[in-house]
């Protein structure tokens, strides 16, 4: 179990955010720092209250198409950053929708970016763990519109796994699984990433050897 206690948005609201990540007219993205020594990322869909309560009753909320895309992953082996609880937040006549992860990590982009791939056999890792992810997507025929350095993180153990997880869909064209890649290099150079960063990452991707 990642949690013991009641989670709910009032606690949420009391805590600090440690870090925001993200404030825009779709969502606002946080982290806070529980007592327990524990972290959390919160979600909170910022969208019109009101559609978002229309949306939730037909079960057509951006919040809960990533819900199920999460478990959908989790349950094909996908490594995901699991949502271990959701909630609406009132607000006049509707909701805001929100979830929560465990902080697992920082992401592939601020890792690149921030300079924290000095030691070269942690580079290695870290270039083979998200090559072998994207390969394993691909090769089980998931298509992530989002795949980009800043929606995968990498855990203490440097293993990659998957954030924000709603644009993946089921690949349907060998187009598309370029289009990730693509995606994905061209995310990783902006963060810093090299030439030889990248060849390293899609040498990776083609040699895995996806499941069984």
């Amino acid at each position: 179990m990642w949690m013991d206690h009641a989670f709910d948005m009032t606690w949420v609201q009391q805590c600090e955010p440690a870090q925001v990540y993200k404030h825009d007219g779709r969502s606002r993205v946080w982290r806070i720092d529980a007592p327990d020594g524990r972290s959390y990322v919160i979600k909170r869909f910022e969208h019109s209250p009101l559609r978002q309560r229309l949306a939730l009753s037909l079960g057509l909320h951006p919040g809960q198409r990533e819900l199920r895309m999460a478990h959908r992953l989790e349950s094909a082996d996908i490594p995901v950053a699991p949502i271990i609880t959701t909630g609406q937040e009132p607000q006049g006549l509707g909701f805001q929708f929100w979830l929560a992860t465990p902080h697992l990590g920082i992401s592939l982009h601020n890792i690149f970016n921030q300079g924290h791939l000095t030691d070269p056999d942690r580079r290695v890792r870290v270039l083979d763990a998200v090559g072998q992810l994207t390969g394993t997507l691909i090769r089980q025929r998931w298509f992530n519109r989002d795949h980009k350095a800043s929606n995968i993180v990498i855990d203490d153990r440097d293993q990659a796994r998957l954030i924000d997880v709603g644009a993946v869909r089921r690949l349907r064209r060998r187009l598309s699984a370029s289009r990730m890649l693509a995606n994905l290099s061209q995310t990783l150079t902006q963060a810093g990433a090299t030439p030889g960063d990248i060849a390293r990452l899609l040498k990776a991707y083609s040699t895995d050897p996806g499941p069984d």
